[in-house]
């Protein structure tokens, strides 16, 4: 469940919006979600930038996950200049908003691992850790999932592999690596891996792969 509010920023300052929604979510309800309908963006008396900054502190402060709705396309624009959030995504229109996903994370890097998994649960998904692509199978032979975000590099077989292993009645798969030139378009073709991600990885990326963007 989540509330739903608009945003008319026409003639409005960055200030006055955000006085409006602190009144619209008082009291402040920490780890709610919120979907916000802005309109007007590119009519706001001042920087849509500044305003976005302030949106982001507000819903990090509060631990509140917020889908922020705008057409225009101005806010996502925005959004991705800054850097993004694990606690905010813009989507173009209601259908993008997300909802909770279950999420394979098969990484064998401690610190990588931890960092995904930390932004996923941060984003509100339920998220199950592999460590190799052995373990991996077993868990997908018991369990079922929305998507796995997939390391090429395992000990082990290798992530092409295992996406093979997983045949055609598989969930949605993401691949991750700093090494995507390993591999070629036939291997990725073959193995039917579309969505790619190169590590380093912003927020904004790691949000679009995990709705289907």
């Amino acid at each position: 469940m989540h509330r739903k509010l608009r945003l008319n920023c026409e003639g409005k300052t960055a200030r006055e919006v955000l006085d409006g929604l602190e009144r619209d979510l008082a009291p402040p309800g920490n780890g709610r979600r919120v979907v916000l309908l802005v309109e007007n963006a590119h009519r706001i008396n001042d920087s849509l930038s500044k305003l976005l900054k302030k949106l982001l502190d507000f819903f990090h402060e509060r631990r509140i996950r917020a889908s922020i709705v705008d057409p225009s396309g101005c806010t996502a624009t925005v959004y991705d200049v800054l850097g993004g959030s694990v606690r905010v995504e813009v989507c173009r229109s209601e259908a993008e908003v997300s909802e909770p996903r279950e999420i394979l994370v098969v990484e064998d890097t401690e610190d990588s691992l931890e960092f995904v998994r930390t932004l996923l649960e941060e984003a509100g998904h339920r998220v199950t850790a592999a460590r190799s692509g052995e373990e991996a199978l077993q868990i997908c032979s018991k369990r079922s999932f929305d998507l796995i975000l997939l390391d090429l590099v395992l000990p082990g077989i290798d992530g092409i592999a295992v996406a093979r292993a997983l045949g055609e009645k598989r969930p949605r798969i993401v691949v991750m690596s700093a090494y995507l030139d390993r591999w070629s378009e036939g291997d990725y073709a073959r193995a039917g891996l579309q969505r790619r991600l190169r590590k380093p990885f912003r927020i904004p990326e790691l949000i679009r792969a995990v709705r289907g963007g």
